[in-house]
């Protein structure tokens, strides 16, 4: 027993597959497991809602919209306010690509989910089918689809950090190539904050370049560039790739030697 409210999360949840191929490859720029999981998944369900004719079919929707949910939408609401992880902040800088992403997949889970509810009580008897206004709500999703992508995919081509070009080149730099640190030493002398301009260039398998003894992190993805603020003491420190989704590259590390005036 098929009807309008499963064809759409079966259509919703092809509109997930699509935003997780597109942020995997334009935003994200690589495809983390949770993601190729969320993408199998949401392909194998919506082949079911449009294929099954039993009318507890649409469960499947209904679990796949919980289970996501539950993965996607409290991380995406709290960090609209504050941040999850010290390290990774990204929802809260401006003219970040994240947020629409972030914003999409979670609309859509709850649209799978509620899509999915109604089908199945469709199938059970319980409401009935096609009222005046659904046309003109899948209309909006699919219209909130496609602006999210679409900014989400034009922020990442103009990532905006607020400060001088020329500014930026002239500052300590530290690259990540794609197994190693360069320069893999570097000596500053104690005084006035300093900052550091840090290049991502590996191949994404480090995505947070840490200074582990100040406490200090930056986020980037591959071909983006981080600014970090720092104020050590005399002393040696390390500054190294961080664990982050399961991506780390130990040899992407180096040593900061801070010398006394």
């Amino acid at each position: 027993m098929i009807n309008s409210y499963t064809r759409f999360a079966a259509s919703t949840l092809v509109l997930q597959v699509l935003t997780i191929a597109i942020s995997g490859a334009f935003v994200l720029k690589h495809f983390p497991p949770i993601h190729v999981m969320n993408g199998v998944i949401a392909i194998i369900i919506a082949a079911l809602l449009l294929k099954a004719k039993w009318k507890w079919t649409p469960v499947f929707g209904i679990l796949y919209g919980l289970l996501f949910s539950i993965l996607t939408v409290p991380s995406f609401v709290i960090t609209m306010f504050r941040p999850i992880d010290p390290a990774y902040n990204a929802m809260r800088e401006a003219s970040n690509p994240f947020f629409g992403i972030s914003f999409l997949t979670a609309l859509l889970v709850l649209t799978v989910l509620i899509s999915s509810v109604a089908g199945l009580l469709v199938n059970l008897g319980k409401i009935t089918e096609g009222p005046s206004w659904f046309p003109k709500l899948k209309a909006a999703i699919y219209g909130a689809a496609a602006m999210a992508l679409l900014t989400s995919i034009y922020l990442q081509l103009h990532w905006v950090t607020g400060i001088n070009a020329t500014t930026v080149e002239q500052l300590p730099t530290l690259v990540m190539k794609s197994d190693s640190m360069e320069p893999p030493a570097m000596e500053i002398t104690e005084g006035e904050p300093i900052v550091l301009r840090i290049i991502n260039e590996s191949d994404n398998a480090c995505h947070i370049l840490s200074f582990p003894e100040l406490d200090a992190s930056v986020h980037m993805e591959r071909d983006r560039t981080g600014l970090l603020v720092i104020d050590p003491e005399p002393g040696t420190y390390t500054y190294q790739c961080k664990a982050h989704h399961d991506y780390v590259n130990e040899n992407i590390k180096g040593v900061l030697t801070v010398n006394p005036k």
